[in-house]
């Protein structure tokens, strides 16, 4: 498996979601960045993961019974942006001209890695690993752990060669690995499962946390979910709705008194918007009312 068989995440296609990094959360402890998570609560799971996470990379901490995070929730409410903005976050402590992490190996002998490894982000949902043939999607899901834990070169490395840290994200995870209870489950999903558990179990989690999102927990195997540590995300107040409105607007220089009606159904006692994908979808729409409205008075 190569870097161009799966959705690869480098900190430079990070940074074009998310911006440079402008200051640091003196309270919490993560950076900001140009274009970043808003609101209090996605700041907190933001800076308590990545403190999690830093401290197993940057301990040597191999075989910690902390494998990762499961983040449930409703739709379009930022999971898997958070996701993204946690891998933004370990590329920026770990990844070039980041901090230098020092470690006891097994041998007792003290080492010193310098700022420099490669952090990488890679999202994975069903179709990255259905497969037609029996047994086939099990290969590939070995096949991605190995990926995350190796890189494309399966560890053969130059010894100045950056070691790779690997951010490995299940998207809608209950598409995966569904309750064996469930009725809807078949005998695939056991084996899946199963795979699933083992390579979890043998986790390097000096190199690597994996991150698993849904909108269903309730049909994740629950074996799945008492390995992770659990966020649930709940619907954004209205202030954080607000403040995505108004910087989504900024992006697409949409001036106020278009982006007003957007605030107001923001805004209102019975409000019907709830989730930051639909504050999105109604910025947007604001946005092409204003370029169709503008050039409506030229068109013939």
């Amino acid at each position: 498996m190569r870097d161009s068989d799966v959705n690869l995440y480098r900190p430079e296609r990070l940074r074009e979601e998310f911006g440079p990094f402008v200051a640091t959360d003196e309270h919490l402890g993560a950076a900001i960045a140009e274009n970043d998570i808003v609101g209090e609560t996605y700041r907190r799971v933001l800076a308590e993961t990545v403190a999690i996470v830093a401290h197993q990379w940057r301990n040597d901490i191999r075989r910690s019974a902390l494998k990762g995070f499961l983040f449930h929730g409703g739709v379009g409410i930022g999971k898997t942006t958070m996701g993204r903005r946690i891998a933004y976050e370990l590329s920026r402590l770990f990844g070039e001209g980041g901090e230098a992490a020092e470690h006891t190996h097994e041998d007792g002998q003290r080492h010193v890695h310098a700022g420099g490894d490669d952090v990488v982000l890679v999202i994975v949902d069903g179709a990255d690993i259905a497969r037609g043939r029996y047994g086939d999607s099990e290969e590939q899901l070995r096949k991605l752990f190995s990926f995350a834990r190796e890189g494309e070169f399966h560890g053969h490395r130059h010894e100045d060669d950056a070691e790779r840290r690997t951010v490995l994200l299940f998207d809608d995870v209950e598409s995966l690995f569904l309750e064996r209870g469930s009725s809807g489950a078949k005998e695939w999903h056991f084996s899946q499962n199963s795979v699933f558990f083992h390579a979890i179990d043998e986790l390097d989690t000096a190199h690597t946390v994996v991150v698993l999102t849904t909108n269903r927990i309730d049909l994740v195997d629950t074996a799945i979910v008492d390995r992770f540590l659990s966020y649930e995300f709940l619907v954004p107040p209205a202030d954080v709705l607000t403040q995505v409105a108004r910087h989504r607007a900024s992006l697409q220089k949409l001036p106020e008194e278009l982006l007003m009606p957007v605030l107001q159904a923001i805004a209102a006692p019975d409000s019907t918007v709830r989730s930051i994908r639909e504050v999105e979808r109604l910025v947007t729409r604001a946005y092409v009312a204003s370029i169709v409205g503008a050039t409506s008075g030229t068109v013939r």
